[in-house]
């Protein structure tokens, strides 16, 4: 049998059920107290008339007028209402006078019991027709107030006679059931009645669970703002619809400022479906694991990690199909650094040799300026045109491409230094489209790695390295200031210059010797590596002064590095072969383009700064003040 889900088909089968059962325990109820009332009504009329006879033959007895019984009987029988009058006598009534002439009948059952037993018994006989209550009543021998034992040759208490006497109660069991039946159809008007004002008056709220339900189902597939709940009621019931309305509202609300903040976030606008919270919850996922990403790539020694990394995102993201090309920052070089093609995938590549595919042609590595994406520093997308890049390879000369390609520029210093191109079939175009939007945002977290792993590699090969300490000289400085800070006003971050000065650092090549000097400004200068991100930049700018280069840096997160730095040498111990020391530094802090457009100016304002924490005490951060 099939399942009952309707609270309003529910609700009204449990108030039949309930009319039903009430109704027909009530009608019980009345019928068989009228029947009992009747019965008790009978027996009481029937011991009155069975009394009066009792006496009344009694006292004909005495006068000597027995023989006028029969007149007397048949009086009492149309008076009362009895069916039928029977007098017994008893076993020494018998034995005394003999047999009565009445007694044509023979005794029943009910009142040979009677005689026996000396006990009143009744009986009720129910027929389809008739209902007759029987009743059989003993005269017992006694010396009261009449003494029977005169006449009669008995012992006291033995029965001498009985009366039996019938009466049809037909008549009041006719009237019960017609109570009864007019109790039914009253019954039946009323629950109808009531079944019908119940009805009117839950059917709103049938109503409204109809269309809760409906909502809640929409809510589950992520839809909140498709299904409104109307409900005209001003009880708790609307209260709880217009509660329903408000949070599917918040919801959809929340929902769409979290996608359009995570899309400011990333740079691009992310693939929406009719789902909303699968939506928010795979926004999340992939902004988390851009975060993560990030944060690895940060950590990741040189360039060619960081490639395969981004290899390896493409291939967890379901791309089978692509290339990653280094360009030189001359634009003079370009080289294929990663290339994968997976036939099983994508079968219109044919028979290839997976990990050498070229997916475009040999011009492009002797000339880079060949290569559209190179050349234009734009994404080169052929969904819109199929041929936009000549140098794409072509799977038969003259033929129509039968692959999608679309080439992502990596910006390093204001130009293109890397490539990541992904091709796709027909067979797999969707999925990688539906992909492109989080690689791009991969990518743009992959800039600020690459372009400082990109000019660290350079510095290296320059040979820009302090020999003493290990950091990058000023010369260093002067190679990447213009680039690092135009990649600061193109992707709207700051750069925080930290002026650092060792306190008193004269004073221990005086005291302790240039050894232990050149020990002490190593020391720091681990110390301060140790405490910014690989992708910050340190220099040993002249003599003890270090500086600091916080790339991408937020607002207020240079005085934040500042401090730590400050804290960490404070707390160092410098062990050298003599003694150990304990050092202190001072710090001075700007942040480009925020304290002035040009570099250098805000490079003196961090100096300016130094001085400041130098003349107010040593070991502490000064900011620069604009307003000051």
């Amino acid at each position: 049998m099939r399942q009952i889900k309707s609270i309003k088909t529910k609700l009204l089968i449990r108030i039949i059920l309930s009319f039903v059962v009430l109704s027909i325990v009530i009608q019980a109820i009345v019928f068989v107290s009228f029947r009992n009332f009747s019965m008790d009504t009978s027996k009481e009329r029937a011991l009155s008339a069975a009394e009066l006879i009792r006496d009344t033959i009694t006292s004909f007895m005495m006068l000597g007028v027995y023989d006028k019984r029969d007149i007397f009987l048949d009086r009492i029988k149309n008076t009362s209402g009895l069916k039928e009058i029977k007098i017994l006598r008893g076993k020494a009534v018998i034995q005394q006078f003999g047999q009565s002439n009445r007694d044509d009948k023979p005794p029943t059952f009910l009142e040979k019991e009677v005689l026996k037993s000396g006990d009143i018994k009744s009986a009720v006989s129910e027929g389809i027709f008739n209902v007759e209550y029987a009743i059989v009543i003993p005269y017992k021998a006694d010396n009261g107030r009449v003494n029977c034992l005169q006449c009669h040759k008995a012992a006291r208490g033995e029965v001498l006679g009985v009366v039996s006497l019938v009466v049809d109660i037909t008549g009041q069991r006719r009237t019960g059931l017609s109570i009864v039946s007019y109790m039914v159809v009253v019954s039946m008007l009323f629950s109808i009645g009531t079944l019908y004002i119940i009805y009117v008056f839950f059917k709103p709220y049938t109503e409204l669970f109809h269309k809760l339900r409906l909502g809640f189902e929409h809510a589950a597939i992520g839809d909140f703002s498709s299904h409104r709940v109307d409900a005209a009621l001003s009880d708790e019931a609307g209260d709880v619809a217009r509660g329903f309305n408000t949070m599917t509202e918040n919801l959809s609300a929340t929902l769409s400022s979290i996608d359009n903040k995570v899309s400011l976030l990333i740079g691009y606008q992310t693939e929406k479906t009719a789902n909303a919270l699968k939506d928010t919850t795979k926004t999340v996922e992939m902004l988390v694991k851009i975060y993560n990403f990030k944060r690895t790539i940060e950590k990741d020694a040189i360039k060619t990690d960081v490639f395969l990394r981004i290899g390896d995102m493409l291939m967890e993201m379901g791309i089978a199909n692509f290339s990653v090309y280094e360009v030189s920052l001359d634009k003079t070089k370009i080289k294929k650094v990663i290339s994968k093609a997976d036939n099983e995938i994508c079968p219109s590549l044919g028979q290839i040799n997976k990990d050498t595919v070229s997916w475009c042609k040999e011009v492009i590595f002797t000339d880079p300026v060949q290569c559209r994406a190179v050349r234009t520093g734009a994404i080169v997308d052929s969904r819109e045109f199929s041929q936009v890049c000549p140098n794409f390879m072509q799977v038969e000369e003259g033929q129509t491409v039968k692959f999608h390609y679309y080439c992502i520029p990596i910006n390093i210093g204001g130009h293109t230094g890397d490539v990541v191109q992904i091709v796709s079939c027909k067979d797999c175009e969707e999925p990688t489209a539906s992909a492109i939007p989080y690689i791009k945002a991969h990518l743009k977290e992959c800039e600020p790695v690459l372009e400082g792993k990109t000019f660290m590699e350079l510095l290296k090969a320059q040979s820009l390295i302090d020999q003493l300490t290990g950091l990058y000289n000023r010369r260093y400085l002067d190679e990447i200031t213009n680039s690092l800070c135009s990649a600061a006003v193109r992707r709207g971050t700051l750069i925080g210059i930290l002026m650092i000065d060792i306190d008193h650092f004269k004073q221990v090549n005086d005291t302790h010797g240039h050894g232990v000097g050149d020990t002490v400004l190593k020391q720091a200068a681990s110390v301060i590596v140790t405490s910014v991100r690989e992708s910050d930049i340190v220099i040993r700018y002249g003599g003890e002064e270090i500086l600091v280069l916080l790339v991408d840096a937020t607002e207020g997160k240079s005085v934040e590095v500042a401090q730590k730095i400050r804290r960490n040498i404070e707390t160092e111990s410098i062990e050298t072969p003599t003694v150990v020391l304990k050092i202190t530094v001072s710090i001075g802090v700007s942040e480009f383009p925020k304290d002035s457009d040009k570099f250098w100016p805000c490079q003196k304002h961090a100096d300016t700064a130094l001085y400041k924490a130098k003349h107010e005490g040593r070991n502490r951060v000064c900011v620069h003040n604009k307003g000051a």
